[in-house]
């Protein structure tokens, strides 16, 4: 790392990992794409096409680029933030522990969506769906019940926006430190070093 930076900086390093693996992801999920059009295309006059097509013909046009919108964002999240704990990981054997709460925020995030699909109105349901971390999966699953306003998809997006753009902001001010930071004491101990490290570096 002390000679990858020697080279670049801190900043580049960065956006050019967080670059590679959003193309990773793009290609993936153009891929996927790709193959289902050709799928429904080869079956479209099956009843089980026919079917799909029939209940996206009854949302608006614009949930479609909601859809994308909160997709979009949810990955950027949660791959800032993982770039951003992913620099304090001291080895490879400690990942799993420092990556640790982030999985444990997307599990919940699922099962959160599960719960929204069943019980859209559910107090716990509506303000999962604002918390960014489970927004992208809570708020499309009521999205797609048709049991959310307009006002708070709008207000949902807005807040998972603003909080991927300032994760981003935190990252870069702390990879530069963090690239540099050897520490066992777990996360949140290393974490607490690194805005400390911050302090120095900016």
């Amino acid at each position: 790392m002390e000679v990858i930076l020697s080279s670049v900086t801190a900043t580049t390093h960065l956006l050019a990992k967080l670059t590679a693996i959003i193309l990773m992801l793009l290609t993936q999920i153009g891929f996927y794409a790709v193959v289902s059009i050709g799928v429904m295309l080869a079956m479209k006059n099956t009843d089980l096409v026919k079917g799909i097509l029939d209940q996206l013909s009854a949302f608006p046009p614009y949930y479609l680029i909601l859809n994308l919108l909160f997709i979009l964002f949810g990955l950027l999240l949660y791959i800032i933030l993982s770039a951003m704990v992913g620099s304090m990981v001291p080895n490879v054997e400690t990942v799993a522990q420092f990556i640790y709460p982030l999985t444990m925020l997307s599990i919940l995030g699922y099962w959160g969506s599960i719960a929204a699909s069943n019980v859209p109105d559910n107090i716990l349901v509506i303000i999962g769906s604002y918390v960014p971390m489970f927004s992208p999966m809570m708020m499309l699953a009521r999205m797609d019940l048709l049991s959310v306003s307009n006002a708070g998809i709008f207000i949902s997006l807005g807040i998972l926006i603003l909080t991927t753009a300032l994760a981003f902001l935190l990252t870069l001010k702390l990879y530069k430190g963090n690239v540099l930071l050897y520490s066992n004491d777990g996360l949140f101990k290393t974490f607490k070093k690194s805005f400390s490290y911050a302090k120095k570096y900016n």
